[in-house]
């Protein structure tokens, strides 16, 4: 039965990839670094670039892997640091899009643009800057 339900809990785990704008001077970030800009701790990543990230919708899969393996945060802190964020007027959380495929248009055809999706759904429009392990 528990054998069972961590095939099952690995199974719903996305593979997951931080896309940036091709124009993007840069072909990788730390996951350090990609924390780091999720949560609007860093205004530049190296080469200078001023990114503009953006995030998918709460609750699902790519969104929950994202935050949980990458950026270390649970659902709840995540809530809390931006309320706190929000409230001190420091900055806001990122814009919001729906799916795979529509980070994947929007971070083509923004500079500095960057998002994370599931890594099945990359495609040449993209580049690959960071791949959860």
């Amino acid at each position: 039965m528990a054998a069972s339900l961590l095939l099952t809990s690995q199974a719903c785990s996305a593979d997951i990839a931080v896309i940036g704008n091709r124009a993007i001077a840069i072909d990788s970030l730390t996951a350090k670094q990609v924390s780091d800009l999720w949560l609007g701790k860093s205004k530049f990543i190296p080469g200078g670039n001023r990114p503009v990230v953006v995030d998918q919708v709460s609750g699902t899969p790519v969104h929950d892997d994202f935050y949980k393996n990458v950026v270390k945060k649970s659902g709840s802190q995540l809530k809390a640091y931006w309320a706190k964020v929000i409230f001190l007027g420091k900055r806001s959380p990122p814009l919001v899009l729906a799916n795979d495929a529509a980070v994947i248009e929007w971070v083509a055809s923004t500079p500095g643009g960057l998002g994370y999706v599931d890594s099945a759904s990359v495609n040449e429009t993209v580049k690959v800057l960071f791949r959860n392990p």
